[in-house]
Parts: structure tokens; sequence; C-alpha cells
């Protein structure tokens, strides 16, 4: 498998979460299924997208979140998940997506959908908006 990219991977590092709710799950994943690739989509097909990836998480707790850059300029619909890692990966490069977010005790943790490499960013909590 591929090695993402150091310029792509700092841009997903340097990131940060808009939560819709307080998230109680002790473990859980970042996810979405939006411009899989980095290929930039319309609005529209990131819905559709996401509504798709939306039905496969129907028998796992989840809640919104939005992923962007630090001033949102850019950002992403997304789910935070309770699931195991590695099914979030493999959901991950179903939606074809670079990486994944995933989140346990409080930290958080870069996951590449294309290879091993991983990265623990930090404390969750100073990547809130």
């Amino acid at each position: 498998m591929m090695k993402i990219n150091a310029s792509l991977w700092q841009t997903y590092s340097n990131v940060k979460f808009d939560l819709q709710h307080k998230i109680t799950f002790e473990s859980y994943a970042i996810i979405t299924a939006w411009n899989p690739e980095s290929d930039k989509l319309s609005q529209y097909e990131n819905c559709v997208n996401n509504q798709h990836l939306q039905n496969e998480l129907i028998s796992y707790d989840w809640y919104s979140v939005r992923v962007g850059d630090p001033d949102f300029y850019w950002f992403e619909e997304s789910f935070a998940v309770n699931m195991p890692l590695e099914k979030a990966l493999k959901l991950g490069r179903a939606y074809r997506q670079n990486a994944i977010y995933y989140v346990c005790n409080d930290i958080l943790y870069l996951h590449s959908c294309k290879g091993e490499q991983q990265e623990c960013l930090g404390d969750f909590n100073l990547f809130k908006v």
C-alpha cells in the first residue's frame, strides 16, 4: 500500500472538530465519505456519499461532527462512530478515504487507510472548536 504524502498528512494533522453533541464513547472513529481520495466533489455528491455511509452505520451509535481546518474555511460532514478501529479502517477504504481519525480515552489518533501510517496527535480536547 502507498503512503500519504507529507503535505497531505500535515493537513490532516492540523485539524479541528465541531461536535454537535457531547460524545460519551470511550473509543470511536471519526469518518466521512466526503471527497474520496481528496477529489473535491459537489455538495450534493458528498451528501449522497455520506448518506450511503450513514446507512452502513445503522447498527452503531454515532453522532454528527464537522471536521475542518482551524478556520473552518474547509470542512467535511463526518460521523463519530462507536466502532472498532479495524472496522472503521475497512469502511474508510470502502469509501476511498485517505485517512480516518480515532479517539481512545480522549487521545486523538490519525490513521491512514492507505497503509500502516498512523500518528498520535494528542489530547482530543485541544482539537475541539
